[in-house]
C-alpha cells in the first residue's frame, strides 16, 4: 500500500483508504498494476511494469503527494474501466462504435493516450481521435501485424505532450501518427495476403466485421455484423469433400482462411449449402442479398487459388477507402 496509516483516528487517512478500496473495487476484474501503469504513462515519462513501483516510491513520499496521486487516479479509473465497455454511459453514441472496435482489436497500447485525450480534448476532437485510433489499430495491428514497440513509444510520448498542453487538438495529434500509419500501398499488399484462422472466435468476429463493412460501402445497406441471422461462409470449405478434390491438401491449408475465400450469407442458406461444389454454391450466391456475395458468383466460373487472390485484391482496394485517415493519406 502507498499509504501507511499511522493513526487510526486520522479521519483524512481513513477517508483516503476508503477511496482507495472503492477505486480497486471499481476496477473489478481489471488488473490494478495495469491500470496504475496506464494512469502513470498517460501523464508522465514512460515506465515499464518492472520500473513502476520503484518510481512511485521515489517520487511520492509525502502525505500531500499521496492524496494528489489518488485524486488523479480517481479521475482516470472510470475512463479506464469504460474502455472495455462500449455501452458505458461515459461514451456518447457517436463514440461507442470506435470503443467497440478498439476492444475487438485488443490494442491496449492506446489506453494511456485515450486517458490523456479524454482529460484534455473537447467532445468533437475526442471523437475524431477515437476514430483515428481505430483505423490505425486496424491497419497497423490487425492487417499489417506490425510490432507494437514503436507504436507504444509514440502513443506514450503523445500522451505526455497532451498532458502538459503541448498538443491541444485532434488534428495536431493525428499529424504525429504518420510513422505508424501504413500507407495505401503497404496496407493493400498486406490485406491481399492476409489469412485469419476463423476457428478462433476473435478472428472470426474480425473477418465478419471486415466483410460487413465492405458490404456497407458496396451496397449502402447497414447490418449488425454480430447478428446470428448471418454467418461467415468459406467458399472453399473448411472440411472439403470429393467435390473439391481439385484442391490439394497443401493448397487447401494455404487458401481456406484467406480473407478472399470468405463471404457472408444468411445462416440458413449457409447451413443448406454445406460443403457443396462451387457450381452449386453459385446458385445460392446469386440469390443472396449481399452484393459482395453475388459478386463472387457473377465474377467467377470456378474457384481456386487464383480466383481467391483476385477476390482478395478487390476487397483490399475497397478496404483502403474505408479504413482511411485523409489527413495522413
Amino acid at each position: 500500500s502507498i499509504v501507511h496509516k499511522e493513526n487510526s483516528d486520522d479521519r483524512e487517512l481513513n477517508e483516503l483508504e476508503d477511496r482507495w478500496e472503492m477505486m480497486v473495487s471499481r476496477l473489478g476484474s481489471e488488473s490494478f498494476p495495469d491500470f496504475l501503469r496506464t494512469h502513470w504513462n498517460s501523464r508522465y515519462k514512460f515506465l515499464r511494469h518492472s520500473e513502476l513501483f520503484k518510481k512511485i516510491r521515489d517520487q511520492i513520499n509525502t502525505r500531500q503527494q499521496v492524496f494528489s496521486f489518488v485524486r488523479e487516479m480517481e479521475k482516470d479509473v472510470e475512463v479506464y474501466v469504460a474502455l472495455s465497455k462500449p455501452e458505458d454511459e461515459l461514451w456518447k453514441p457517436e463514440q461507442r462504435s470506435y470503443i467497440s472496435e478498439l476492444r475487438m482489436f485488443n490494442v491496449r497500447q492506446v489506453y494511456p493516450l485515450i486517458l490523456a485525450c479524454h482529460r484534455k480534448l473537447n467532445f468533437q476532437d475526442l471523437t475524431t481521435l477515437l476514430r483515428a485510433l481505430s483505423i490505425i489499430s486496424f491497419r497497423y495491428n490487425i492487417i499489417c501485424s506490425n510490432p507494437t514497440n514503436e507504436q507504444e513509444r509514440i502513443y506514450h510520448s503523445l500522451a505526455e505532450r497532451i498532458h502538459i498542453g503541448e498538443l491541444k487538438t485532434a488534428a495536431q495529434i493525428i499529424h504525429e501518427f504518420k510513422t505508424i500509419y501504413p500507407n495505401d500501398e503497404v496496407f493493400k499488399f498486406s490485406f491481399s495476403e492476409k489469412s485469419m484462422k476463423t476457428a478462433q472466435s476473435r478472428n472470426k468476429r474480425i473477418v465478419r466485421y471486415i466483410l460487413f463493412q465492405i458490404e456497407t460501402l458496396y451496397s449502402g445497406s447497414e447490418y449488425d455484423f454480430d447478428s446470428e441471422i448471418y454467418s461467415l461462409e468459406h467458399v472453399l470449405p473448411e472440411n472439403p469433400d470429393e467435390e473439391w478434390e481439385h484442391i490439394s491438401f497443401t493448397d487447401h491449408e494455404q487458401l481456406v482462411y484467406r480473407i478472399g475465400n470468405m463471404t457472408i450469407l444468411k445462416t440458413a442458406q449457409n447451413r443448406n449449402i454445406g460443403n457443396s461444389s462451387f457450381s452449386d454454391k453459385k446458385g445460392v450466391f446469386e440469390k443472396s442479398e449481399f452484393l459482395i456475395t453475388k459478386r463472387i458468383a457473377s465474377e467467377n466460373s470456378e474457384w481456386n487459388g487464383e480466383r481467391i487472390a483476385v477476390n482478395q485484391r478487390w476487397l483490399a482496394n475497397q478496404a483502403a477507402g474505408i479504413w482511411k485517415i485523409s489527413q495522413l493519406a
